[in-house]
This record gives structure tokens, sequence and C-alpha cells, in this order.
């Protein structure tokens, strides 16, 4: 791979300003058993490099999985006759030059791909098992582990050599009971879309024994139990409240409110599928408002553990932590080169790429909140009235990433201090930065906890990448739920 990438970077032609290759191999394996099912195993295997040039100011890119001299010479061909046929008059701007030369592989104890099969589908087969001793209303359990491995190597015309080793590995179990009347879903330790097969549950840059610490089979009969028991449980009430929100929950209000808008090119308009733009506009950085005083949140990539964390991105940066938001005030953006160096400031190190055959995008990190000073506990025991939810079901969310609904799998009623009846079918709204200037307390460091998200989406063709998110139990006032 390293070869490879010093050999097309000596065949550039002498018109490329600036060029850099990547050669990736990605492997995955996912193991996935079902109730009343056989084990089902996939494996993925995929070798290829990515090119980018820039001539007369403007990008041409390419992208290939024939490595041969052929092959090589044919991704020159495209990704500089890309570049030239726009004719000059370009304006890419890249700041300082990347140089350096590393080696680095992320932490792990236990390699997944060394783990006996049987062992991972007998650990999934206890998970199914247990779940299904919640009774005759479940009607569906699926229970999977993923594990990825990528080897890359990134080479620059600047003089950068560096080659990276990731290992990512997570789990998780999905319930659904239903009466013939109402279908209700629990998901451990967290929530994906539906539509999603596997790649469900919690994961990190580790290796398996991050998915033995998860305790799939010890958790799943109480996961299922719930599931049953919201069948009959009473709906969430229509009305403004105080909302007491998980650490798992929090998290994906925090990619959508936070992580995506501060993502440095949309608030330059180069990219907006998906996600669509932004209220975090240049012009606001260091004046806009975007919670109370007590949230501060930050982008950090260096996390151990973080499914957010690596080296080095996509061009070389190396990963860093970077302040989004201080005392409840916007102040910057996650950015890759160009965009950092559109907006006047250094990259920080978030342009990734979802695999060798697409282009960098900038992407988050690990997007954590700072903790407080008190604990879930002490919220509630302060609330005389309220709801506590958790376990992200759905969402949506405005093009500018404002006003918001999110919908939990699960919630209970609070009363007087004290958590009261199971309730179903609960979901709030807001907008963003009303939503959080009514942030009263914040879990304390004791709870904080990351939650690795494998499912973020973005971009055209679309890209998946893998993030992370460091939160803790948050308390909010005068919030509309159940409708």
């Amino acid at each position: 791979m390293r070869d490879t990438a010093e050999t097309v970077l000596a065949l550039l032609p002498s018109d490329v300003e600036y060029g850099d290759i990547r050669v990736v191999r990605r492997t995955h394996e996912q193991v996935l058993v079902e109730l009343d099912g056989p084990g089902e195993v996939n494996y993925d295997d995929s070798l290829g490099l990515g090119l980018r040039v820039v001539i007369g100011g403007h990008w041409g890119f390419a992208a290939t999985h024939r490595l041969d001299p052929n092959g090589l010479d044919a991704v020159i061909a495209q990704a500089v006759g890309q570049a030239r046929a726009a004719g000059g008059g370009g304006h890419v701007t890249m700041g300082q030059p990347v140089t350096t030369r590393d080696t680095w592989s992320s932490p792990m104890q236990v390699d997944p791909f060394t783990v006996p099969l049987s062992t991972k589908l007998d650990l999934l087969a206890a998970t199914v098992k247990e779940a299904s001793t919640a009774g005759p209303l479940v009607q569906q359990i699926e229970a999977s582990v993923d594990f990825y491995r990528d080897e890359k190597v990134f080479a620059n015309t600047e003089g950068a050599l560096i080659e990276q080793t990731l290992t990512e590995s997570g789990g998780g179990l999905m319930v659904n009971a239903g009466d013939g009347n109402d279908v209700q879903r629990r998901s451990y330790p967290q929530g994906v879309p539906r539509q999603i097969r596997g790649q469900r549950g919690d994961f990190a840059t580790a290796g398996f024994e991050h998915v033995l610490s998860l305790g799939l089979p010890e958790n799943a009969a109480r996961v299922a139990s719930e599931a049953v028991a919201l069948l009959t449980a009473p709906q969430c009430p229509d009305e403004v409240t105080t909302l007491v929100a998980g650490s798992n929950q929090l998290a994906m209000v925090l990619h959508e409110c936070a992580g995506h808008p501060m993502e440095a090119d949309r608030a330059l308009g180069t990219e907006a599928s998906l996600a669509g733009g932004t209220y975090a506009t240049p012009e606001r950085r260091g004046n806009f408002r975007w919670g109370s005083p007590i949230v501060s949140a930050y982008a950090d990539a260096t996390i151990p553990g973080g499914l957010g964390s690596f080296g080095y991105d996509d061009e070389g940066v190396p990963a860093q932590r970077t302040q989004l938001v201080k005392d409840g005030i916007f102040l910057g953006y996650m950015s890759g080169r160009e965009h950092a160096a559109a907006l006047g400031g250094e990259p920080t190190g978030a342009s990734r790429a979802d695999g060798w055959q697409r282009l960098p995008l900038v992407r988050m990190t690990n997007i954590c909140l700072e903790p407080g000073d008190s604990s879930l506990a002490e919220m509630i025991a302060g609330t005389k009235r309220g709801i506590l939810v958790d376990t992200n079901r759905g969402f949506s969310i405005d093009d500018q990433r404002m006003s918001f609904r999110f919908q939990t799998e699960v919630g209970w009623e609070i009363r007087d201090g004290k958590v009261g009846r199971l309730l179903k079918n609960c979901s709030y709204q807001g907008v963003t930065p009303q939503f959080w200037a009514e942030l009263d307390a914040l879990g304390g460091p004791d709870e904080w906890k990351v939650h690795g998200v494998p499912s973020c989406n973005k971009g055209e063709p679309l890209q998946v990448a893998h993030v992370g998110h460091g939160t803790v139990p948050g308390r909010f006032q005068n919030v509309q739920v159940g409708r």
C-alpha cells in the first residue's frame, strides 16, 4: 500500500499544484442472530485508492480498485483530466503544508478478527435466549456485533506519508413486542434507525473487549420486558413540562443541534445534502448565544476508545480537540484544510472519507458536552413534575438545524422528585437556542460516557461516518412534550 501511494505521486504530471492519495483496505465482519432463526455472518473486504489533484486552482478526483500499472495510469489520467477540464482560474487554497511522516494504530486488548466465530455466535444466541423469556408478546429479537478494520496510507505532494490502522467493535440488541393493536420497541445499549439491519448498539475504537463490556446477555431480559410493558403503558402527556434526558438520548440531540451545524462546509455552503445548511454562520462566531451559561461543547478526536477517534484525518492533519461552544456561546467549527483557510483559521483535523472511493468531507469526530456538577438522581429529586426520556427512536429537524422534534423509545413520569409510571410514545420538540437556553442542570464527571454511533449520514453519494458523543444526563425546563 505504501509503495502504491509513492508510485502514484511520482507519476503525477508537472502541472499538478497539489495532490494527495489514500490507499485503504477496509474489512467488515457482521454477525447477527434473530429469534427462531439461524445465525448470519457477513464479511466484506475491499482495497482501493482515491486520488485528488489540483490544477489551475480546480480539483480533480478519481478512485480505483485496480492497483496494477494500467489501473494506476487510468486513475491519474481521470483525476488530472477532470481538473484540467475546468480551464484554470480556480481558487483552491489549502493553508499551511502538511508534511507529517508517521505510523499510528488504535489501541485494543483483544483483536476481534481473531476471536472464534463460535464465541460470537454463542454470545448473541445467549442474548436472544434471555430476551425471549419476556413472553409470547415478543415478536422480534435481533442481536448483532460488527467489527471494522481500516488500514490506510495517506501521502501528498507536500511530503506527508502516514500509515494508520483503526479497529472498531460494537454490538447491540433490538426487541419488538406486539399485541395486535400496538408495536413497541426497546434497544440496548442505544437505538438506531429501524431500517438499519445490524450495526446497532454501542461502538468504540477498540477490540472485542468492548463488546464484552456491554453486557448484552445480562441486560436482554430487562430490555425485552420493557418492550412488553410499553404495550400497556399510558401515552406520554401533551404538555409543557420539565424534561430530563438521559446521556444516551442527549447524545443524539447534541449530534443534530451542534455536530452537524458546526461543520465548516455547511457554514460555507459547499455541502448541504441530507443535513442541510446551518444557523451557525461565520458572523455569529463568538456572539451567538447557543445555550445557557452552564453548557459547553467540543469536538475531540483524541479520546481513547471514542468511535470518532484517530491519529490523523484523511488530509494528514493530526487529531485534536476543538471548542465549539463555551459557556453557552458558539465559538467555532470542525474543519478540513480548504474550509479552514477560507475561514482564516487552522484545520481541526475533521476531514474524513467513507472508504477509498469517496472524497473527504468535513465530518464530526467525538462531539462532547463538558459535565456539570449535578447528577441524574439530583435532577429527578429536584423536579416536581416532568418526564424522563432515553434511547432515541427517531427525529426530524429543519434544514438550518433549528426547529426539531425527537421521539424516544421509553419514558417515565416524574412526580414530586420520584420516578413514576412507564410512558410510551414519548416525544419532545423545540428550537435549538431556546431549548439549550432552558438547560439548568448537567450530570457530573462520574456520569460522563462516550457513546459510539456508526451511522452518521452525509454527502451525495452518501457517506456513512463513525462518530462518538461524550455526554451526561441533562435537565431542561419548559419543554413541549407529547405532541
